[in-house]
């Protein structure tokens, strides 16, 4: 598992049950047969949102990389 730092944003916005939401990465891990789960918090409502694992789908999600480069 590789956890993401405060300073390391990657927002995914993705659907649920037709509700779209704004999620920002928590820490994200590789499967052995190639695919990627993060783990999101999810907005508008990060108490009623389905927070938690989601295994990437690019039909869903939308996935924008605002980690500050390495120095």
């Amino acid at each position: 598992m590789r956890a993401y730092g405060p300073y390391e944003v990657v927002r995914i916005n993705l659907r649920v049950a037709r509700e779209p939401y704004r999620g920002v990465v928590r820490a994200h891990y590789d499967s052995p047969d190639g695919r990627r789960a993060y783990r999101l918090t999810l907005w508008p409502r990060p108490d009623a949102a389905p927070n938690g694992w989601y295994w990437w789908d690019a039909v869903r999600m939308t996935r924008r990389d605002y980690r500050r480069p390495q120095s």
